[in-house]
């Protein structure tokens, strides 16, 4: 009798985790809490070096229920990613050279609609575009 029930608390247990994991599978690289290290380039911005500054270790929260930036906060983000070669897709869209940042190619962008764009460098490294500025963050 403790066997089975036993194996049914786990059983439940599992059952109520598991849609969870999975719906925050795909993104779970990016989620958690960083800190911005750095300004590592841009393409067509809008920031001044002063305001570039000022966002040099402000934190970066992203998870499957909020993303907040620099004062910006959404709720219920959806992530839209996608693979593409790093120098065609930077020099096209952001009219940048990203090539002294070590983008995996592949790189991976995620596009977070209404938000940002995110771009993981490494496991704890990733780059955030903010107002055509790229700035390096740091995972937490």
């Amino acid at each position: 009798m403790f066997m089975k029930s036993t194996f049914l608390t786990a059983f439940f247990l599992i059952s109520l985790f598991a849609p969870a994991a999975q719906a925050q599978g795909a993104n779970a690289d990016i989620y958690g809490k960083w800190k911005i290290k750095a300004v590592i380039g841009g393409g067509i911005g809008s920031l001044s070096a002063r305001q570039e500054r000022k966002l040099i270790g402000k934190p970066l929260l992203i998870s499957a229920h909020r993303f907040e930036f620099n004062g910006g906060k959404c709720v219920n983000p959806e992530y839209e990613r996608r693979q593409e070669d790093p120098a065609g897709y930077f020099d096209r869209e952001w009219r940048a050279d990203v090539s002294a940042i070590p983008f995996p190619n592949p790189v991976t962008i995620i596009k977070t609609r209404g938000c940002d764009y995110v771009f993981p460098i490494s496991k704890d490294r990733l780059m955030i575009a903010e107002q055509g500025t790229f700035f390096e963050a740091e995972r937490q």
